[in-house]
């Protein structure tokens, strides 16, 4: 996000304010107002949202004193309010949000969205017919898994064109620091070579990699033989 600050963030001073840009939500209907002024109906456009809801939300970000109106236009013989963001960039210091909250509610309610959709694609084919279902594996680091499969022995991912565009899994791996590093290297430059295309169908990318040698639960992972 460094690499996108065209000017120096303004600091914020303000719990509540703090709170609403550590929610996505909040943040996105924020950011069209950062770089112009916009009237309600405008911005409810560029959003694909009704008018009434974004208005409600519109006043709560004004009340925030992170949205204030800018000026005025005319149309249609009436004065339309013109709404601008406080800022274009933010900076929400620690002392005002616990470090271990940042993006915790932003990654919980993707993840229930992922879950929907997950939930969703396993009701069309090829899992709408007979015979599909899941297998226990093992993996070669010694933890186990599961696969999805159908009773034959085909795996879904086997399928090519035919099969659903879905990944899912939680693995723990045993890397030295430097393996960590060039991984996450390898993770952000893959996110960037397809977070600027243009396709006509939304998925929902979710990146996770953390240290969880101070994490108590996955002890049994942790135990897997090589």
């Amino acid at each position: 996000m460094q690499d996108d600050m065209k000017s120096r963030p303004h600091r914020v001073e303000n719990r509540l304010q703090a709170e609403l840009l550590m929610d996505r939500t909040w943040l996105r209907l924020l950011d069209v107002f950062a770089r112009e002024g916009r009237g309600v109906a405008d911005a409810a456009r560029v959003l694909g949202v009704t008018t009434e809801w974004l208005f409600r939300r519109v006043r709560r970000l004004e009340r925030a004193g992170l949205l204030s109106v800018q000026g005025a236009r005319s149309r249609a013989g009436r004065a339309v309010k013109l709404y601008r963001a406080a800022a274009e960039t933010f900076f929400v210091p620690f002392s005002l949000v616990p470090p271990e909250t940042v993006g915790r509610q932003n990654r919980a309610q993707h993840l229930e969205l992922f879950e929907t959709a997950i939930g969703r694609t396993f009701l069309q084919a090829p899992f709408d017919q007979d015979g599909w279902g899941f297998v226990t594996a093992r993996m070669p680091n010694g933890d186990v898994h599961l696969r999805i499969m159908r009773e034959d022995g085909a795996l879904w991912a086997d399928l090519g064109d035919a099969a659903p565009v879905m990944v899912s899994g939680w693995h723990v791996l045993h890397l030295t620091p430097s393996d960590a590093h060039e991984l996450q290297g390898e993770l952000r430059a893959l996110h960037g070579r397809y977070a600027q295309r243009t396709g006509e169908v939304p998925f929902l990318l979710g990146i996770f990699l953390a240290d969880t040698s101070r994490v108590s639960g996955l002890e049994h992972a942790h135990g897997a033989a090589p």
